[in-house]
């Protein structure tokens, strides 16, 4: 049995927006995991076994392409799923790599994709979910043409924070690092000026933010498109609270 119980909870914003046929159909092939840090959930290249709806937790879409490094392009949190490409039975084309740890609701690839193909309320919601992906890896790709790395590194806490719901934020050096594709003396720098600036405080592997507010006007235009974009594209936003549902 794949559903946990009869009766299930996500935060998902994806579940929790959908039809409910849609979302009753995919709610019995669900089964909860833990996301522990630095594990890929997909490869480039690599088929997929199973798709997940990120419940909690923040997962980085890589880039890794023909270069020495990944970098991060995408961020995916309760907002979003991993394994799009198994919507049009598709390889994937950048990796999946867990950056804060969390939770996911997993459906095995040949369930989900039979679930896609008989519906096509649920092929065509999902064809949404991909365009504001989309719209998030494009506004990336400007704001690391016209940013500051300063200006970067707050953009990526904020969007951090959006789906974590906490201001503690667990990001080594290293983790940032790949964030932004930048070398670990140009972090710490960025890092020292943030919080020489009290936007936020940092600490052995964790960062904090202690003003928000002060934090997405340093970004300016850089933070908050994105996330609009997502509420047009999706619809209205639901709330992150527990959603009760019966199988």
């Amino acid at each position: 049995m794949k559903a946990e119980t009869s009766f299930g909870k996500t935060t998902n914003w994806l579940l929790l927006g959908m039809g409910a046929l849609e979302r009753l159909r995919l709610w019995p092939l669900c089964a909860r995991r833990r996301l522990s840090v630095r594990t890929h959930l997909e490869r480039t290249g690599s088929a997929l076994t199973s798709i997940c709806f990120i419940e909690s937790g923040v997962v980085s879409s890589l880039e890794t392409g023909d270069v020495r490094d990944p970098i991060e392009v995408g961020v995916v949190g309760r907002e979003g799923m991993i394994g799009t490409a198994a919507i049009a039975n598709l390889i994937p084309q950048r990796d999946a790599f867990v950056q804060i740890e969390g939770e996911a609701l997993f459906i095995e690839i040949g369930d989900f994709q039979d679930c896609v193909r008989s519906s096509v309320n649920l092929r065509m919601y999902l064809s949404r979910y991909i365009q504001a992906q989309m719209v998030q890896i494009s506004l990336a790709a400007s704001a690391g043409v016209r940013a500051s790395v300063q200006q970067r590194l707050a953009r990526k806490l904020l969007m951090y924070r959006d789906r974590t719901d906490t201001d503690d934020l667990a990001l080594t050096h290293e983790s940032m690092s790949l964030m932004l594709g930048v070398r670990r003396a140009s972090i710490t720098h960025a890092v020292h000026n943030l919080e020489a600036s009290a936007f936020i405080r940092a600490q052995r592997g964790m960062i904090t933010i202690r003003d928000r507010p002060g934090l997405e006007a340093y970004c300016g235009r850089f933070y908050g498109v994105a996330e609009a974009r997502y509420t047009e594209i999706m619809g209205t936003t639901p709330q992150p609270a527990r959603l009760h549902m019966r199988a």
